[in-house]
């Protein structure tokens, strides 16, 4: 194996395509909850190959059609096409556009745990994606701020309930518009039910509110750690190349994937895994 910076781990010498025997889930678990997140680079993976290698570490993420999430308006599948330039594909989603830094169905009861992308096709310039450390911001934050967010919970809102592309990171306003959709708060210090670390569970994606806390307090905490994690270091940036695989922790990380030319092709597929209710 082939050490890589704190956030980030590469993997080499296994081909995932094939079952994997014990000790190498074990290494690979281990290298995923240590590093957050894990690369195999140069697999040949099929849709079916790339979900029984992600089911060895989880049960499928099942879309709940009654509560929108990405390909949930097309399809029951766990595996959907992150795509650019994809017209031999039914339902690519995403596009060229900028996806602000977030962890991928925070506003459901029930948030996926882990994910896993595969590159199916990458032309020259198009975007990486960048994870945070999301466990690192919570242990850089002082004392004073520990303390005060230990027990508050934060209200993510759906996304898929506005229109496509229109969502921003804002902090939400009730006065002037309460965000449609279900509301699930979860603690804004959650716990990794593997790790046992605490986790800052914040996006900068999405419209969001901490839970019974008054707007003028609300929004002053919100640009404080919204700073906070503009400011993390510990970021793990991925220049994608055909048979890339990353998997990453979603618990632990948010991910961030910047605008590129309309133009260029770009083709991943995701595959995620169910997760609990954040504690």
């Amino acid at each position: 194996m082939k050490t890589q910076p704190i956030l980030g781990k590469q993997i080499d010498d296994i081909d995932i395509s094939k079952p994997l025997y014990t000790q190498q889930k074990k290494l690979i678990e281990e290298a995923l909850y240590t590093h957050k997140v894990i690369v195999f680079k140069n697999q040949k993976l099929n849709d079916q190959t790339q979900k029984n290698f992600l089911f060895n570490f989880g049960e499928p993420f099942v879309m709940n059609h009654d509560t929108p999430t990405l390909g949930s308006d097309s399809t029951n599948d766990c595996l959907i096409v992150v795509g650019n330039q994809a017209s031999e594909y039914k339902n690519p989603y995403l596009g060229f556009q900028e996806v602000l830094p977030h962890s991928d169905h925070q506003w459901l009861e029930k948030p996926s745990s882990v994910s896993a992308l595969h590159a199916i096709k990458i032309e020259e310039n198009s975007s990486p994606t960048i994870w945070y450390d999301m466990q690192t911001a919570y242990e850089l934050l002082d004392e004073k701020i520990k303390v005060e967010i230990q027990n508050i919970k934060i209200i993510t809102y759906n996304p898929f309930y506005r229109p496509f592309g229109s969502v921003s990171s804002k902090y939400v306003k009730r006065e002037f518009d309460i965000p449609p959709g279900e509301i699930n708060p979860h603690p804004l210090v959650r716990t990794h039910p593997v790790t046992g670390k605490k986790i800052l569970y914040m996006n900068l994606a999405y419209e969001i509110e901490f839970e019974n806390i008054d707007y003028s307090n609300g929004i002053e905490l919100y640009k404080t750690l919204q700073n906070h994690i503009n400011s993390l270091t510990n970021i793990y940036t991925h220049n994608w190349e055909v048979g890339d695989v990353v998997v990453w922790d979603n618990r632990a990380t948010i991910h961030y994937r910047p605008h590129f030319n309309e133009k260029i092709k770009r083709v991943l597929k995701r595959v995620s895994l169910s997760g609990e209710k954040p504690y």
